[in-house]
């Protein structure tokens, strides 16, 4: 019997030790054909990913891991989002390998996948356009638990951001005569653009310029809405998370403003349509997640929207958070849609209720809000916080009846709202209503 246990014993650690060293192969494997070993300092984001050095690198072989069936695609069919027949889950378990050339996706794929995802220009993002395209629950829950690269964040940003097959033509546009009057607006904004003591990017001359660059052409992307304060943040954010590179950054925020997901374009439009329906939307959120809360908040401190609320969507977080945590913020709604930034502020209210049921006046409010800018919430907060959200997204049917109601309780309704209200779920009218109302003339 005891020989038993020990023979059963030793055949554990054995197994142990193989599953360790098959998923090390796997987690080589990748990170050699994504080149990730070999980043220039013009492919590393201004900031690096907040984490202690054991779990960050904990957490980058498990997204490896994870992305290994990923690398072994040589074709997509990307328009029925099926692996086509050149798919080998088992390839690398074996001894004997098929060809790389021809069992694994390769560059000269990058212009296949180019026609549904412009952006795409690396191995990198083939292969996490493939790991969203074949598990696309696994891939948003990866990406709300964070990405343990800002170079995968930023490819993982893109993807959520892009709808496939829309490009956005900006290379024709210049810097004429006629830009001055945005220029003017854009240069008075420039110094108040995120910055921190670790990052001085727009401080200096080519920040400044790469940031005019980006909000000028976007300005004449859309020239009914041009430029207006508060797209510096979500620019200038943008650049410091892909290293500067003006033309991913224009792209995104395009993409960012016309998607039904994010649908930006309405937080500054006339009218603000957007940021009036999600300051509704979570002020319902935290009347009937936190009602006590809300009482203490909106009636004994008498907190507005405008020192608060406002503030966190028309920059999405940038202007009172810490950008490690704004990170996270974004994972999360670029992972679920724009609807959730009421069910982050919820979960934040919720970790620091005892400090806000002892304020005693608006002004301690204010104040507590204000330090968040620069004192990060601690990694474990932030992964409760995150944990929390997750357990309460508000689906797309209750996003219709908050819009519906929003709608029965407001006159002269925004056409936004209205589509929003009709079905949010299908999201047909909001494409029409976008296609119709930004770019026919």
């Amino acid at each position: 019997m005891g020989n038993q246990t020990l023979c059963a014993g030793e055949g554990n650690e054995v197994q142990v030790q193989a599953e360790i060293k098959n998923k090390q192969r796997k987690v080589t494997y990748v990170q050699q054909f994504a080149k990730l070993d070999n980043e220039q300092p013009n492919k590393q984001s201004l900031i690096a990913t907040h984490s202690s050095e054991k779990i960050q690198t904990n957490s980058l072989n498990d997204w490896l891991e994870t992305l290994h069936e990923s690398v072994l695609i040589s074709q997509i069919d990307h328009q029925c989002y099926e692996a086509s027949t050149k798919y080998f889950s088992e390839i690398d378990d074996s001894e004997d390998t098929d060809d790389p050339s021809t069992s694994t996706i390769d560059q000269k794929d990058l212009n296949e996948y180019q026609k549904n995802y412009p952006y795409c220009n690396s191995i990198l993002d083939m292969i996490i356009i493939n790991f969203y395209v074949l598990q696309k629950y696994e891939f948003k829950m990866k990406l709300i638990g964070g990405p343990p690269k800002q170079r995968m964040r930023w490819s993982c940003w893109q993807l959520m951001a892009y709808i496939p097959k829309c490009t956005i033509q900006s290379d024709h546009l210049s810097f004429v005569d006629e830009d001055k009057k945005q220029v003017f607006k854009i240069k008075k904004d420039t110094h108040r653009t995120v910055s921190t003591k670790d990052i001085k990017y727009f401080e200096s001359g080519q920040g400044k310029q790469d940031l005019e660059k980006v909000l000028i052409k976007l300005s004449k992307l859309f020239p009914k809405l041009g430029y207006c304060q508060g797209m510096n943040f979500l620019a200038g954010f943008t650049l410091i998370i892909n290293n500067k590179n003006v033309t991913q950054s224009l792209q995104f925020l395009a993409q960012m403003m016309i998607n039904p997901k994010f649908l930006i374009y309405y937080l500054f439009s006339e009218e603000i349509p957007l940021l009036k329906l999600l300051e509704f939307i979570c002020q319902q959120e935290i009347k009937f997640k936190i009602p006590d809360l809300h009482q203490h908040i909106y009636h004994k401190l008498e907190v507005s929207n405008a020192f608060w609320l406002t503030k966190i969507i028309m920059t999405m977080f940038l202007y009172n958070f810490h950008l490690n945590n704004v990170c996270r913020f974004w994972d999360f709604i670029l992972a679920t849609n724009i609807f959730q930034i009421s069910t982050i502020i919820c979960s934040f209210l919720e970790i620091y209720r005892n400090q806000i049921f002892q304020m005693d006046d608006l002004n301690a409010f204010i104040i507590w809000f204000d330090k968040h800018q620069n004192e990060e919430i601690p990694d474990s907060q932030m992964n409760y916080l995150i944990s929390k959200s997750c357990k309460q997204i508000i689906k797309k049917e209750k996003i219709n009846s908050y819009a519906n109601l929003y709608c029965i309780g407001h006159t002269n309704n925004h056409q936004l709202q209205i589509e929003i209200a009709n079905d949010y779920q299908k999201m047909t009218g909001v494409r029409n209503f976008i296609k119709k109302d930004i770019f026919d003339q």
